[in-house]
């Protein structure tokens, strides 16, 4: 049978859930006029057992009926298979039927209702592979991968099961012959089960992107104001560091000077507390990229090791480096980047040694990688503090009895820019004997 012997029309019926009646679904004489004989086949298999009734004390739901397109170009098909799935509802939703009787009616159907969620498709129809281009269709073309196609056929050599589900993105294959009733229901509450499940984890991950973008939207309003204030508070920070200087230039008393000296070392220290909570604010509320240049590596690492060392002698700790002899005299990394991570680690590490070492080591890894490690013999990080140590304002150690400057932002910045460099960071700490953190960073050479 054509479908143009059926107008082209798509027909919809839909099935509402009827109260509980037993039923056998036993096929009687009456039947024989729905068997699909074009192959030798039939559309439905005998069943000796009784069709158990699956609706029986089920709640109806007054959620939209589950739609189910059927496409065969055989008018017997649709009315047979309608005929067994009668009186049936899933999750106490019923069905409701899309009627389509070539691969073109298919496509049209489910352009127009995209939320079907299953597709009972004959594969044999005008052509021998029409089923086949539907499921193309669907899958690349439309781009829809959510709605469960079931494929039957009369005809398995036209299809062959193993190659049709290895080569196409369906549920189920199905030989006309072997289908009873039983097995179509199964199939199709299978199917309907699994496309329900696609789309209650579609729903919780788009839940879940949106409050992912609801908390970086917040995040960076929270850092934003932070900028805000950082720029108001500096400004008049600026002018008493400035008419500091000019006091101490004019003032001859040495007690005034002495005084004027505190206050111009407290001016710096809170300027340096807010650069690096502007800096922590630009890196994490806005866009930046990375400026590499070319450097001569031992001598880039000299200078900054030389700033540590004189640091270091205010404390009277030592300081020790070595690097890899391997790592190629110049380089391209960003240089201003990478110092800034050094800068904060070694800092931190001498910030928190009161008595013994401060040592950096650089190593060639594999891939152009440096492999960088800062240990120290310091105070360490509390146990209970270690999972959040990268993250803004943590300290690492009680903010209440804290001994050491700082407002907890150089390691989260560090973390930010290691990772802007498709490196990683990470760390290990023992309370009272000290820290090692660890970070790697790609670079690039000039030949």
């Amino acid at each position: 049978m054509e479908a143009s012997d059926l107008s082209n029309q798509a027909d919809i019926f839909q099935i509402v859930a009827k109260p509980t009646i037993q039923k056998e679904n036993v096929m009687t004489e009456n039947d024989e006029q729905y068997i699909f004989q074009d192959d030798d086949d039939y559309m439905f298999g005998d069943e000796s057992e009784e069709k158990e009734t699956h609706h029986e004390d089920e709640i109806v739901s007054s959620e939209p009926p589950w739609k189910i397109m059927i496409v065969d170009d055989e008018a017997d098909v649709h009315r047979m298979t309608e005929r067994v799935l009668e009186d049936i509802t899933f999750d106490g939703i019923g069905f409701i039927y899309f009627n389509a009787y070539s691969g073109k009616e298919a496509k049209e159907l489910i352009e127009e209702h995209p939320d079907t969620a299953l597709i009972l498709l004959d594969v044999v129809m005008r052509t021998e592979n029409d089923g086949l281009k539907v499921v193309e269709f669907i899958r690349s073309d439309i781009q829809n991968k959510f709605v469960r196609i079931i494929l039957r056929t009369g005809q398995p050599g036209q299809a062959p099961e193993r190659k049709v589900i290895t080569d196409y993105d369906i549920h189920d294959y199905k030989l006309k012959s072997m289908l009873t009733d039983q097995a179509l229901y199964t199939a199709v509450i299978s199917a309907l089960r699994t496309y329900r499940d696609l789309r209650i984890i579609e729903k919780k991950h788009n839940e879940l992107e949106k409050a992912l973008a609801d908390a970086e939207a917040a995040q960076k309003a929270r850092y934003q104001i932070l900028a805000n204030i950082n720029h108001e508070i500096k400004t008049p920070l600026q002018g008493i560091l400035g008419f500091t200087e000019i006091l101490m230039i004019s003032e001859t008393n040495e007690d005034n000077r002495e005084y004027l000296g505190h206050i111009k070392h407290s001016a710096e220290g809170l300027h340096k507390v807010l650069t690096n909570v502007l800096e922590l604010t630009e890196l994490v509320g806005s866009s930046w990229e990375l400026n590499d240049a070319s450097i001569i590596f031992r001598e880039y690492i000299d200078q900054i090791m030389d700033t540590i060392q004189t640091q270091a002698e205010w404390k009277s700790i030592m300081v020790a480096y070595d690097v890899d002899k391997r790592i190629p005299e110049s380089i391209i990394i960003d240089p201003k980047r990478l110092r800034q991570v050094m800068m904060n680690l070694l800092i931190n590490a001498v910030r928190y040694t009161d008595d013994g070492t401060v040592s950096l080591t650089v190593e060639l890894n594999p891939d152009n990688h440096l492999y960088f490690v800062i240990k120290d013999t310091g105070t360490g990080i509390p146990k209970e503090n270690q999972s959040q140590i990268f993250d803004p304002f943590m300290l690492g150690e009680n903010f209440l009895s804290k001994k050491h400057s700082g407002v907890g932002v150089g390691l989260s910045i560090c973390k930010s820019i290691v990772q802007k460099m498709n490196g990683s960071i990470w760390f290990e700490s023992k309370p009272n004997e000290g820290s090692t953190f660890y970070f790697s960073v790609p670079f690039r050479t000039e030949f």
